[in-house]
């Protein structure tokens, strides 16, 4: 943990605050070991102050041993105080965390000045360490091998949420504490949907199913996509899977140390583009994945940020058609020296069941 707050005291420093209050729950855990759902951590170059409440003073004691624990009744109150003892001039904090009510209690105080770091504070978790890495590898050998074995009992009259409910017991009989995000199963017509969460639907043969799922362990999440066709495709649906497994591939080759997030969503979108499907690709091409399903670095449009060795990312390139259906194929990466490694493994041909 002393290198987490090293690192990341060192990537703000240009923001020239005193002290930075975090109230992520992901950061929290990141940079202090404590995996308590409430508290807030106030972060300056001499110290950290872990902020809780009576519930978590034992587990946050246990789980930051390094780390000063607090226990208040209003962790907001206690934080004040301490920034008001410190007196610290210039206090940084994440905009798109803060709560409208917990800004407000910090306006009111003179004392200090609050400071808006929007992108720094997150995105230092996009490089991995390598215990998140192997806590990531395990989330996703765990997730791809219970859906390879959940898709071979898939069949015509099972309904979607059937197929969640099973692929979530089978991830968590394999040791995985949680899902990722809830379950998304859409098929036939509902395939369209790009989160189209698992509904009574049944499953029918012919359709297409796409199901994207993933699962936590030791608190890392993992994501992947996979569509299959129940019964033998029609020459549209192997043109459609064909047309998003090749801007796929093609993006995942393209990921190398350098190269600009937005660049390898380009890639992607322009074989899709070309073959005139592009109306029909309406998200960004991935997402960075670690403590939070979600989390830098962003691969959309017009994203400048540089990849980096040990950023792990979804590819995730897709194309859902009105009242026809969908395809997605998502796999999530880790970026190497020369290159990237596959985290996810179930196959990208087309499978039929």
């Amino acid at each position: 943990m002393k290198k987490r707050l090293t690192r990341f005291w060192k990537a703000i420093k240009a923001a020239g605050v005193d002290a930075i209050v975090i109230n992520s729950p992901e950061l929290i855990r990141y940079l202090t070991g404590f995996t308590g759902s409430e508290s807030l951590f106030l972060l300056s170059r001499k110290e950290g102050l872990l902020f809780v409440d009576s519930r978590y003073t034992e587990q946050a004691r246990n789980e930051s041993r390094n780390i000063k624990t607090i226990e208040c009744v209003k962790k907001t109150d206690g934080v004040i105080q301490a920034l008001l003892k410190s007196g610290f001039k210039k206090v940084g904090f994440d905009p798109q965390k803060f709560t409208v009510s917990q800004k407000k209690v910090f306006d009111e105080k003179d004392a200090f000045t609050m400071v808006e770091l929007p992108d720094v504070m997150e995105g230092v978790r996009a490089k991995k360490d390598a215990a998140e890495l192997e806590c990531i590898r395990n989330a996703a050998k765990i997730s791809s091998s219970s859906f390879l074995e959940v898709m071979e009992g898939m069949r015509a009259g099972l309904r979607e949420d059937e197929v969640a409910l099973q692929l979530e017991f089978t991830m968590r009989k394999k040791g995985a504490e949680n899902v990722s995000f809830p379950i998304i199963v859409a098929s036939g017509l509902r395939g369209a949907l790009p989160h189209g969460l698992a509904s009574p639907k049944k499953i029918e043969r012919g359709d297409f199913v796409t199901v994207d799922f993933g699962c936590v362990y030791r608190g890392y999440c993992s994501d992947e996509t996979c569509t299959v066709a129940l019964g033998r495709p029609g020459s549209r649906q192997k043109k459609v899977y064909q047309v998003v497994k090749d801007a796929h591939d093609k993006a995942i080759s393209s990921i190398k140390k350098g190269v600009t997030a937005g660049r390898v969503d380009a890639i992607a979108r322009g074989v899709v583009e070309k073959a005139g499907l592009g109306k029909y690709f309406r998200h960004g091409t991935g997402h960075g994945v670690g403590l939070a399903v979600h989390e830098e670095p962003r691969i959309a449009p017009k994203q400048d940020t540089i990849i980096e060795k040990d950023m792990v990312f979804t590819v995730e390139p897709g194309v859902y058609i009105p009242r026809w259906g969908g395809v997605r194929i998502e796999d999530l990466v880790r970026v190497t020296d020369d290159g990237c490694e596959l985290l996810s493994s179930v196959s990208n041909e087309l499978l039929s069941i």
